[in-house]
C-alpha cells in the first residue's frame, strides 16, 4: 500500500493540503487556496462563512493534489475548531458555518444581559473543569445555545458540527462526526470521561440528540464518494480519516520530541502549547485538551495572532487610501517585514496585540499602543513592536502555568512564521530557549496525514 497521504486543513484563511509521505516523512507537494468563504453584508461582531464554499475550495486543492503524481493513499482532515454549523438529514448545510470569531454571545440582549451572561448563569454551580475549558463567545456551546434561544436553531436540524467534521461526511457520504479534540473545543464535552457532559445538556436546555457521535480522531471514517471522486480526479473508495482539531494536528506535526517542546503556533490566531501525560486542572485562560495517542495537551490562545499583524497591514493601506495611494497587500507585509527586521529595539513602544479581546477576561476588549514619542511614531518600530506583543501575550501564558516544568525547545509554526521569519528570532529571546520551524511547512495537515497513518497498519 502507497505511503503517501492527503492532510487537508480548512483553515479560517487558508485551505491547504499536504500530500506526505509518511514513512520518508517529507512532504512531497502543498496546494493551497486562500479561504473566502467569509459572508459580506454580516452584522457587526458577527463571524460567518459559506461551507459551500469552503468545500469548492477543498474540492480544487485535493484536485490540484491528485494530479501532482505519486499515488495516493487517503485522505486525512484538519481545521479551525469552536465554530458550529447545523446540517439537514442529508448533510445540507441549513447555516452559514458560525466560526470561533463570532462574538453574537455578546450582543446586549433588551434587558442589558447578553446570551453568554445567561449561559454562565445557568452553569455558575457545575464545575467546569472536567470539560478542559470554561465555555467562552465563539466556542459551539455557546453558538448553539443562541440559535436555540433566538428560536434560530433551523427545525430540519439532524446534527451540529464543525467544518471539518462536516466535509469529512461529504466526503465519505454520511453524517458529520466528531472527535475528542472538536468536542471539547465546543466546551460541553467531559474530556476527563471522554463523553458529552449531561449536565451540563440539561441545564442548557441543548438536544443530545443533535450532537455528532464522538469517534477516534484519525480512525478510518469511511471511503470516498464517488460523485467526489469525479469532481477531484481522486480514486473512488478511497480511505477517508476523521479530522483531528487544527491545534493538536500542528502539535503532531511539529513536536519530534513532544515532551521536551513548546510549540508557538501563529496562525490568524495565536497558541502556545505543551504536551503533558495526564489530565491537569485548567484555567480562565490555559485549557487542558484532548491529544490524541499522548494524553492531554495544555493550549493558551491569544484571539489575535497573526491577525494582530494583519492589522497593522490594514491600517497602513487605509492610512495610505486617504491619500489616493494604492498598495497591495503583499507588498505592505514585505516592506513592514524588511523595516522591523532593521530595527534593534521597539523604541520604547509597546503593543498590545489583544485586539479581539482576551478569553475569560471580558474587561480587556481591545489593544493598544503606548510609548508614542512627540516626535513621531516611526513604521519599523510600531512593525517590531506589534510583532514582539504577539510573543509578548503567548509567553506570558506558558510562564504563569509551567509551574516548575522544563523544556528544551520551541517549535514555531503557523502562516505568521512562514510570512516573518523575524517572529522565530523574536520568540527565541523571550522564551529563552533554542527556536526553530518545524521539519516540514503547513504543520496542521502534516500532522493530521501522519496520524492517519499511525491509525492504519501498513501506512505508517
Amino acid at each position: 500500500m502507497t505511503a503517501a497521504l492527503i492532510g487537508l486543513d480548512l483553515g479560517t484563511t487558508t485551505v491547504t493540503g499536504a500530500l506526505f509521505d509518511t514513512q520518508a516523512r517529507r512532504v512531497l507537494h502543498l496546494a493551497r487556496r486562500r479561504n473566502n468563504a467569509a459572508l459580506p453584508g454580516v452584522r457587526s461582531g458577527r463571524a460567518e462563512q459559506d461551507p459551500g464554499r469552503l468545500a469548492q475550495r477543498a474540492l480544487e486543492v485535493l484536485s490540484e493534489l491528485a494530479q501532482s503524481g505519486p499515488s495516493i493513499g487517503g485522505v486525512a482532515l484538519t481545521g479551525q475548531k469552536h465554530g458550529l454549523l447545523c446540517v439537514s438529514s442529508g448533510g445540507e448545510p441549513l447555516t452559514p458555518l458560525i466560526t470561533w470569531q463570532d462574538q453574537r454571545t455578546a450582543e446586549r440582549l433588551a434587558d442589558g444581559t447578553t446570551t453568554l451572561d445567561r449561559l454562565k448563569e445557568r452553569l455558575v454551580d457545575l464545575d467546569w473543569r472536567g470539560n478542559g475549558c470554561r465555555i467562552q463567545q465563539g466556542y459551539g456551546a455557546a453558538t448553539l445555545f443562541w440559535l436555540v434561544q433566538q428560536a434560530e436553531l433551523p427545525p430540519a436540524t439532524q446534527r451540529v458540527c464543525t467544518i471539518a467534521s462536516w466535509l469529512g461526511g461529504q466526503l465519505s457520504g454520511q453524517l458529520p462526526v466528531s472527535d475528542p479534540t472538536f468536542a471539547a473545543s465546543w466546551g460541553i464535552y467531559d474530556v476527563v470521561q471522554g463523553t458529552w457532559n449531561d449536565g451540563f445538556l440539561d441545564r442548557l436546555e441543548l438536544d443530545p440528540g443533535i450532537l455528532p457521535p464522538v469517534r477516534p480522531a484519525g480512525e478510518h471514517l469511511g471511503d470516498l464518494d464517488a460523485g467526489i471522486a469525479r469532481k477531484t480526479g481522486l480514486p473512488a473508495g478511497l480511505p477517508v480519516y476523521n479530522a483531528v482539531g487544527d491545534t493538536q494536528a500542528s502539535f503532531l506535526g511539529s513536536a519530534s520530541d513532544p515532551v521536551q517542546t513548546v510549540l508557538v503556533n501563529l496562525g490568524t490566531g495565536g497558541q502556545v502549547c505543551w504536551a503533558v501525560p495526564a489530565f491537569e486542572v485548567p484555567s480562565e485562560r490555559v485549557e487542558t485538551r484532548p491529544l490524541p495517542e499522548s494524553g492531554f495537551l495544555r493550549v493558551g490562545a491569544s484571539l489575535c495572532g497573526g491577525e494582530a499583524y494583519a492589522w497593522l497591514n490594514r491600517t497602513v493601506r487605509n492610512w495610505l487610501a486617504t491619500f489616493d495611494v494604492e498598495v497591495g497587500e503583499e507588498e505592505v507585509y514585505e516592506r513592514l517585514n524588511r523595516l522591523a527586521a532593521c530595527r534593534e529595539d521597539t523604541a520604547r513602544l509597546r503593543v498590545r496585540t489583544t485586539f479581539q479581546g482576551v478569553r475569560g477576561n471580558p474587561e480587556i476588549e481591545a489593544g493598544s499602543v503606548e510609548g508614542i514619542p512627540l516626535k513621531g511614531m516611526d513604521l519599523g518600530a510600531l512593525a517590531r513592536a506589534t510583532l514582539q506583543g504577539i510573543v509578548d501575550e503567548l509567553y506570558s501564558l506558558w510562564a504563569g502555568h509551567r509551574g516548575q516544568d522544563k523544556r528544551r525547545q520551541v517549535v514555531a509554526a503557523g502562516g505568521a512564521i512562514e510570512r516573518n521569519p523575524l517572529l522565530l528570532d523574536l520568540i527565541e529571546a523571550r522564551f529563552g530557549l533554542p527556536a526553530q520551524e518545524p521539519p516540514s511547512e503547513e504543520a496542521a495537515a502534516v500532522g493530521s496525514a501522519m496520524l492517519a497513518a499511525r491509525r492504519s497498519p501498513g501506512l505508517a
